[in-house]
């Protein structure tokens, strides 16, 4: 009986050896809905579950806890990670503080409990999720969510250019809600054109979706061509795709993050080694060839989107020296206003961010307006808890730098930089304690790009007997 129980499987492999692939698999497959969530979220609320838009917002969150259940229980989480801990430990240091406001500067604020559970969420839940997902997906795994981007960008790309020719108030852009609040209303680029959303409920999430859209192809682009997945013809089907939803996006914001992703990708060559000269020419081809194109594929996206920039420019240089720069520059000192004035334990949990608005949530004592996540942690946090929450973004963005340095030297794969340029910012200092589908993708991609920078996920050999396969067909299936 003794040796049968220690006889192996008939894979050859340890049963408990299978059960943890088997549950790796499953949380793989958890962070594959987590992902479709974020796109398809959106869609939901505005065109198919119109009454049921305020807890869709939360949908994705029981498959986070499910992951983190598997985690634990199979050992997926990294123990010796100190930011990892810090994490965790930040998520019950943010129960505590739920507790202290709750009988102090919180107490006399209507809807508080509401609140509270959504700021902890913003802030805390999905914290630990990058960790995992870099622990526990491998390579396949990043080019299944990557194929699936590719295959999704060509209807959202079809989706978009219907959304900038429709009217502002067309269901296909603010949805089919009954009321006025279940309605999505996005921001115009000018009076006859919105900014298109494509399958979110705002131009923000639709930026998310193309920037790092694009930077899973640029690495395609510049990668040799026994590692490319997808045809020739493919690659420019979707980068057509992807680069008409930059062109209709009349978003500033997207422009900038997409140009960080093409200079990482030239970038990049400095830190693999024998690097080919694509790695400069093939961004620099698709560059000129879609500055040319812009003006006469679409004229008025062109137009739009420059008028939109100079107005911008005119009224940015008034306020900030540098204009747009300058703008984004603000985001790193504008919570120094807010550190004296504000209260030790902060004004509440969750109450400078949407959801205060949304449910019309006023705080009392604070007559300012934290326009930048820094400045809504010490609002939220108060002033040393929001320090140190801001200490952990530094310390983390400074951390994965070197992570996907290193990475790319070992692996000889450009991945990791690219990845890591196309979600930095937003790790840094964007809006991920203040929008939902922010907050979702910058920790998702801050895992895949852990994922992409270690250097076991990565074959000598990238493309297998079976990719080869598939590649030598005429119209192979793009999520094989």
């Amino acid at each position: 009986m003794l040796l049968a129980a220690a006889s192996p499987s008939p894979t050859g492999r340890a049963p408990r050896a299978d059960a943890t692939e088997r549950a790796r698999r499953q949380v793989a497959g958890l962070v594959l809905v987590f992902y479709l969530l974020l796109i398809f979220e959106g869609a939901l609320r505005k065109w198919l579950l119109t009454s049921w838009g305020q807890p869709l917002f939360f949908v994705r969150d029981p498959f986070v806890l499910a992951i983190y259940w598997l985690a634990l229980r199979h050992g997926f989480y990294p123990r010796g990670n100190a930011l990892a801990r810090i994490a965790i430990a930040f998520g019950l240091l943010g129960l505590l503080l739920i507790v202290v406001q709750a009988l102090g500067v919180a107490a006399t604020i209507d809807k508080w409990p509401l609140l509270a559970a959504y700021g902890w969420r913003n802030y805390f839940l999905y914290m630990p999720l990058p960790f995992v997902i870099g622990e526990t997906l491998r390579n396949a795994d990043l080019r299944r969510i990557a194929r699936i981007t590719f295959l999704l960008a060509i209807p959202i790309a079809a989706l978009v250019v219907l959304q900038f020719r429709a009217p502002l108030d067309s269901p296909i852009n603010v949805g089919f809600g009954a009321t006025l609040a279940q309605q999505f209303h996005g921001l115009a680029v000018q009076m006859n054109h919105t900014r298109p959303m494509g399958t979110f409920t705002s131009d923000v999430g639709q930026k998310e979706f193309v920037v790092t859209g694009l930077a899973l192809l640029m690495a395609l682009w510049v990668a040799p061509a026994s590692r490319r997945y997808l045809q020739l013809w493919q690659m420019v089907v979707v980068t057509g795709a992807l680069l008409t939803c930059l062109a209709l996006s009349g978003s500033r914001g997207a422009m900038l993050a997409s140009a960080l992703v093409v200079i990482a990708a030239v970038a990049s060559a400095g830190v693999v080694k024998r690097v080919a000269a694509r790695t400069i020419l093939v961004p620099a081809v698709i560059v000129g060839v879609a500055v040319a194109l812009y003006p006469l594929l679409f004229p008025e996206g062109y137009s739009t989107f420059m008028n939109r920039w100079t107005e911008s420019e005119v009224s940015e240089t008034q306020v900030f020296a540098w204009g747009i720069f300058g703008r984004a520059l603000y985001a790193f000192y504008d919570f120094f206003q807010f550190l004296g004035s504000t209260p030790l334990t902060g004004y509440g949990l969750g109450l400078a961010g949407n959801a205060s608005l949304i449910l019309g949530v006023t705080i009392p004592g604070f007559t300012g307006w934290a326009e930048s996540d820094w400045s809504r942690h010490i609002v939220d946090l108060g002033p040393v808890f929001g320090m140190s929450f801001i200490a952990y973004r530094i310390a983390l963005i400074i951390w994965l730098a070197v992570i996907c340095v290193r990475g790319a030297r070992r692996s000889g794969n450009q991945l990791p930089i690219i990845l890591f340029a196309s979600c930095a910012f937003e790790l840094l200092a964007g809006q991920i304690t203040g929008h939902g589908t922010v907050n979702g993708y910058t920790w998702l991609f801050t895992g895949l790009t852990l994922v992409a920078a270690r250097a076991d996920s990565w074959q000598p050999q990238l493309r297998t007997e079976r990719e080869a396969a598939v590649a030598a067909t005429p119209f192979p299936n793009l999520l094989r």
